[in-house]
């Protein structure tokens, strides 16, 4: 077979996915090898209009072919995006969510790339709703917890690739739907406490996808009192925006510690993506009613939004921002004017009160 796959004709690719459905292994492999090959756009849609997708995905279960019909269910998944929903219907009806689970939990080809692109190929998957429900299983939704544990593993300092980094994403695909919501803000696993701390790792295809999640369950207005009060999701969606500007003592004043603490140390949030998800779920949140926005603006929301929004490049960031500052500074309907201020500053003493109603009896 030739391996240089370019501009040939449609005979050429139904031959060729005629050939990845051969029981001869040394045909299937040249088959995979041609098909690996393959660069140019208008080629890899080809072979998805001719079927290879079904036939690849078989592959990925044999030693011999595994490593590249995976790097071509990818690329297939990934490069073709005319045909972006074919692949995802063709590796859907192949079975691809319980291929995967079978070869990444499989010892004899856990190499990290490969797992890599397995994870790569379900995330790609499961942006259908089809692939979701797949991956969530039945009723109890407990078929993504071997990965989810995997994933919430710590990521070795010598590895050559952070493997399980993907996960990330399918949480985000997954919570896309009704039972993935439930999957992630059950209760008695604590999962959604457990993902937190990835809004903090070095790797941002894993703050991004949780950045994702979090905004998916923002959606759900019935979960905003356990979002805003159980989980204080405030203060794990601000952190990331915080940077290292110097704020006044009356700026800090009843806003969490950790948000300005590091000083001129803190980093903030450099991913366009990852900040947008932040500021969309605080945007969401805020549209739950009066309560979540009285909440909000006790955290000191507010003063983190103002000066990330003076350093922020991205317009469409910035947009959000501006919503959300809207909704922290205007009055209440049917309230009077300059409400909105007064529910903080009840809420919070100031500087002056502090010092004055201090008992100094009760300092050594």
């Amino acid at each position: 077979i030739d391996h240089t796959l370019n501009k040939m004709s449609d005979d050429v690719y139904s031959d060729l996915v005629g050939f990845l459905k051969s029981d001869r292994a040394d045909l299937c492999v040249a088959a995979v090898k041609a098909v690996a090959a393959v660069t140019d756009e208008d080629d890899l849609e080809k072979l998805v209009k001719y079927g290879a997708v079904t036939p690849l995905c078989k592959l990925i279960s044999r030693s011999e072919t595994a490593e590249l019909a995976m790097d071509s269910l990818l690329r297939l998944s990934s490069e073709a995006p005319s045909f972006s929903n074919q692949t995802a219907h063709d590796m859907f009806e192949a079975g691809i969510v319980n291929r995967v689970l079978e070869v990444v939990f499989d010892k004899s080809k856990k190499k990290p790339k490969f797992v890599n692109a397995a994870l790569a190929v379900l995330l790609n998957t499961t942006r259908t709703e089809a692939g979701a429900v797949a991956l969530l299983g039945p009723e109890d939704y407990s078929r993504p917890l071997p990965l989810l544990a995997r994933f919430l593993l710590p990521t070795q300092p010598d590895e050559e690739i952070d493997q399980w980094q993907h996960f990330g994403g399918i949480l985000m695909n997954l919570t896309q739907i009704e039972g993935g919501r439930k999957f992630v803000a059950r209760i008695s696993t604590k999962i959604l406490e457990k993902i937190l701390p990835q809004l903090r790792s070095k790797n941002v295809f894993r703050r991004r996808g949780i950045a994702g999640t979090v905004k998916n369950l923002c959606f759900d207005k019935d979960s905003a009192w356990w979002l805003l009060h159980e989980i204080d999701i405030i203060k794990h969606l601000l952190y990331p925006l915080a940077g290292p500007e110097a704020l006044d003592l009356d700026e800090r004043i009843g806003m969490d510690p950790e948000l300005w603490m590091e000083g001129c140390d803190k980093v903030r949030e450099p991913d366009e993506h990852v900040r947008l998800f932040l500021v969309e779920s605080i945007l969401l949140l805020l549209a739950t009613g009066r309560k979540s926005r009285d909440h909000i603006r006790k955290q000191r929301t507010y003063v983190i939004l103002k000066v990330a929004d003076m350093v922020e490049e991205s317009e469409q960031v910035g947009e959000k921002i501006n919503e959300c500052v809207q909704f922290l500074r205007r009055d209440e309907e049917g309230t009077e004017e300059g409400s909105s201020d007064r529910i903080f500053r009840e809420a919070v003493p100031t500087v002056s009160d502090i010092v004055l109603n201090k008992n100094y009896d009760d300092v050594d």
